[in-house]
């Protein structure tokens, strides 16, 4: 795997299913789908609540490196390229999803909406920069400030 020391270009980046705009792969969130997947299962009774202590989290890097993705060193470099504030902002994000699903496998009846309000976030995070509402909110902010003017 070679990562290059320059971004990819945006048809690199499409052709290993990076998003172009942010420098961020969807596939990163079949790790959390799993999940979800699985505590559906635990909630329906159709696996057992330990089948849950068996979901590993894994960090973004990490996560294409072991599932051999093809084209790994296409979405490495656009990760390593990205814009400092969105990955800031994702890494924040997926920490917080990561420590919901932790808690969730200690109390493996508890409700899932927090999960999947959270990986919503990563989800826009990885599709726009933002996450869901948050452009919007600035928007409706300077229209606000905008009336004071």
């Amino acid at each position: 795997m070679k990562i290059s020391n320059k971004a990819p270009s945006k048809e690199m980046m499409a052709k290993a299913n990076v998003n172009p705009k942010t420098g961020l792969a969807t596939d990163y969130l079949n790790l959390f789908n799993e999940y979800i997947m699985l505590a559906e299962m635990v909630n329906d009774g159709l696996m057992e609540e330990n089948e849950l202590k068996n979901w590993k989290e894994s960090d973004y890097e990490s996560h294409f490196i072991k599932t051999g993705f093809r084209g790994v060193d296409i979405v490495l470099s656009a990760y390593y390229h990205m814009d400092k504030n969105v990955k800031s902002q994702f890494i924040d994000e997926v920490n917080k999803l990561i420590s919901l699903i932790k808690n969730h496998q200690k109390y493996p009846l508890s409700k899932l909406s927090e999960i999947k309000h959270q990986r919503d976030l990563v989800e826009a995070i990885i599709a726009k920069g933002t996450p869901i509402g948050e452009d919007e909110h600035s928007h409706a902010q300077e229209d606000i400030d905008a009336l004071f003017d």
